[in-house]
């Protein structure tokens, strides 16, 4: 079991490493392009959206995944809701955020850049995330993070044009180029997942069975999103743009290099909503072997961001040299990155999304008193601090639950006839 989920995780992880130069790639390039300034009013509208669209979808990526693994017949009947059912919530999260998130984020981007962003984020990406949802159903789950590469791929592209216009045309045609590219992932994903698992485009409406385990299944991911963006969403209003743009770079450059512990996760996900009702020694087995994998990585990856840190003013550019000392404190919080992913994970294939629900929101609020607490005090280094103790409670309690969940029942005992 250790072999091939370590030779299925090197598949998909190789397929991540491109993921990983690609997302590089772009901050480098975005980061100097832009400055700091600008670069951090993007990030938090871009976090913004990134968080509404986790809503997009409603779940019915996780519910086609449940019910299709293994019995392909069942993702045809489930994708005929969750396409225009995606469409449906996506267009109505696209209003709100141009309107009320706009408001509420603040900076000066202009509404038409928040409405193409709303766009690209809402609509054409949790479309791209269905069909990669359908394949990882059909255990192609390195080709299901192909497609879900190929927009961000695409991405990189559109930066280097734009280093030939000057001012806000930078941020404007990188915003048009990256919905454009998007919209071409987003075809190309559906012609791929075509070939592997019928596609009904014919509408349907969702049962009230579906819309509630995919209710369920998506207050789950808006809120396992939330410790990954929450902080790049406050940091304009509670530390400025310059330094918002300085510690989001940081922080990015910490989630790449954390992105490998996907790789096993995506991969053990399948198996693991098999063994959901089995609750068996191989399951238990399975568990353990991903949280060893998991907080080993997140070990080495605090390594590689202590070693990294020197370079990045030199990468980034000389406006970024802050960004190497945050660096160095981000790299306390990768073991527990990792762990509180990985318990998350687990958490939701068991069939306990509520469970991992209730610990993210826990390290939520836990996260927002202490941006609140910390940044007047600290500044940019309050936003660090709040998410390293986010994250140490999260992974602590998701462990907890887990052991919980996974402990073998004991069968009561014969009890002897009277006499």
């Amino acid at each position: 079991m250790k072999g091939t989920l370590a030779r299925k995780s090197l598949q998909t992880a190789t397929i991540l490493v491109l993921r990983l130069i690609t997302l590089a790639a772009t901050l480098v390039m975005l980061t100097r392009l832009l400055g700091p300034a600008v670069y951090g009013q993007f990030a938090s509208a871009a976090s913004c959206a990134i968080v509404l669209g986790t809503l997009s979808t409603f779940g019915s990526g996780y519910v086609l995944l449940k019910h299709a693994s293994g019995h392909l017949d069942a993702a045809v009947d489930i994708w005929r809701y969750a396409w225009p059912l995606t469409c449906i919530v996506g267009s109505l999260l696209f209003v709100f955020y141009v309107t009320v998130g706009r408001g509420l984020i603040g900076g000066e981007l202009t509404w038409q850049l928040w409405a193409i962003i709303g766009a690209t984020e809402l609509l054409l990406t949790p479309l791209t995330t269905l069909a990669s949802f359908a394949l990882q159903a059909a255990e192609k789950v390195p080709l299901s993070q192909w497609i879900q590469w190929f927009p961000l791929g695409l991405r990189v592209l559109a930066v280097p044009p734009c280093y030939m216009l000057h001012g806000p045309d930078r941020l404007e045609t990188y915003v048009g180029l990256q919905f454009l590219a998007s919209l071409m992932g987003a075809a190309t994903g559906w012609w791929i997942a075509r070939g592997y698992v019928s596609l009904d485009w014919r509408p349907r409406l969702a049962t009230r069975d579906e819309l509630k385990e995919g209710g369920t299944y998506a207050a789950m991911l808006l809120v396992a999103t939330n410790p990954t963006e929450i902080d790049k969403i406050a940091a304009v209003r509670q530390v400025g743009a310059t330094d918002a743009g300085i510690y989001v770079a940081g922080s990015r450059i910490m989630g790449a290099v954390v992105l490998p512990v996907l790789a096993m996760l995506l991969t053990a996900q399948p198996r693991l909503f098999r063994h959901a009702r089995e609750q068996d020694r191989n399951a238990r087995t399975l568990i353990r072997t991903m949280f060893a994998l998991a907080a080993g990585w997140g070990i080495l990856s605090g390594i590689l961001l202590l070693l990294i840190a020197p370079l990045l003013p030199w990468i980034l550019g000389a406006e970024f040299s802050r960004t190497a000392q945050l660096v160095r404190w981000m790299a306390l919080a990768t073991p527990f990155t990792s762990l509180r992913l990985a318990t998350g994970s687990v958490l939701v294939a068991l069939g306990h999304p509520l469970e991992r629900m209730g610990f993210e929101t826990l390290g939520i609020i836990l996260m927002l008193i202490a941006i609140l607490t910390l940044t007047p005090w600290w500044g940019v280094m309050g936003l660090v601090a709040a998410v390293i103790l986010s994250d140490l409670v999260m992974a602590m309690t998701g462990l907890v639950l887990v052991a919980r969940c996974i402990r073998p029942t004991q069968p009561a005992l014969p009890q002897a006839p009277p006499g």
